[in-house]
């Protein structure tokens, strides 16, 4: 269904074909590009009941059922429930303890960790003595965003497949063909990076408007027109702090503008035509203070401090740009 994936799908079809299959492999690529789609295949591939010479899993099997729905009992996903979280050593312990076991089909066990850079140093080291040591017929699965995060040891145990976006129009007509993103389908492939799943995401949560409504609240800010407490008290109810995410995406493109005198590089293309006049408003030296604020907030926020306290501080500061 995602044809960037395509040659990767059949770069493990192969190997498995062959019987070369690594004992490890690590999937890395931006957000939204399907790394968690491919993992899925991979295992699916793996353990499918009827794959034929060429390694192609049926689909219909139920194996292939079990696979899709988290319930194949060779098929193991370590992911956390909140990334925050991340991966601790007593998920990598229950999965080794697991991996240690006899296949209950007679055939691969899969193993998929995801987002794997979240594994803290104890959970790497634990990771690691598995992936030294491999039980037959066990096949781990890393997916990333960052595979610079893993330590160099897990790295080096791993076939690495790199799975990038894929170019506008294959994107675009792939998105088409879903028929999700109905409106502005170029807007929220750009906001994702080039990333279509991502792009998919954003459609759905009718992300431009609520981009858009942040934005305003901003100016209305500059302009006295807006309190920044009420606009911190309702930012800080998103647990994602999107509203402050955009806002330093926006400083950054309001950087680019101060600095090279026009808006082709600007990445926030939907609100594009209101940068300029906001960027001949504010001073380059305002603008990296509060974009370095931001930067140093945001690492507060991940460690699970008052969210509405942090989201103030950054938009008392701004206000003070009256």
């Amino acid at each position: 269904d995602s044809p960037w994936l395509v040659p990767a799908a059949e770069q493990i079809r192969s190997a498995v074909a062959q019987q070369r299959l690594a004992h490890a492999l690590l999937l890395s690529g931006p957000p939204g590009v399907g790394k968690g789609v491919f993992a899925r295949e991979i295992a699916r591939t793996l353990l499918c009941e009827n794959p034929g010479k060429a390694a192609v899993p049926c689909r219909q099997c139920t194996a292939c059922t079990q696979v899709e729905s988290g319930a194949h009992p060779d098929n193991f996903p370590v992911q956390p429930a909140e990334e925050i979280a991340g991966i601790k050593v007593d998920h990598i312990s229950a999965l080794s303890e697991k991996l240690s076991l006899s296949s209950h089909r007679g055939g691969y066990k899969v193993a998929v960790l995801n987002p794997a850079e979240t594994m803290n140093i104890n959970a790497s080291n634990s990771l690691l003595k598995t992936l030294e040591e491999p039980s037959d017929n066990t096949v781990c699965v890393l997916v990333c965003v960052n595979p610079a995060q893993l330590p160099a040891t897990i790295r080096s145990r791993c076939q690495q497949i790199r799975i990038a976006a894929p170019e506008t129009a294959i994107a675009l007509e792939w998105l088409a063909a879903e028929g999700t993103v109905k409106q502005a389908p170029e807007v929220y492939l750009q906001l994702a990076g080039g990333a279509p799943l991502q792009a998919m995401q954003l459609a759905v949560a009718n992300v431009i408007e609520a981009r858009q409504a942040c934005f305003k609240s901003l100016v209305g800010i500059l302009d006295g027109r807006t309190e920044p407490l009420a606009v911190a008290q309702e930012w800080s109810r998103d647990e994602e702090l999107r509203g402050i995410g955009w806002m330093r995406e926006w400083i950054m493109d309001l950087l680019r503008i101060r600095m090279a005198g026009r808006t082709d590089t600007v990445r926030s293309i939907d609100i594009v035509d209101a940068l300029p006049a906001l960027a001949r408003r504010l001073d380059c030296r305002v603008l990296f203070r509060q974009l370095d604020r931001i930067n140093r907030i945001m690492k507060l926020s991940a460690a699970s401090l008052n969210r509405e306290l942090l989201v103030e501080d950054i938009l008392l500061a701004w206000a003070e740009q009256r």
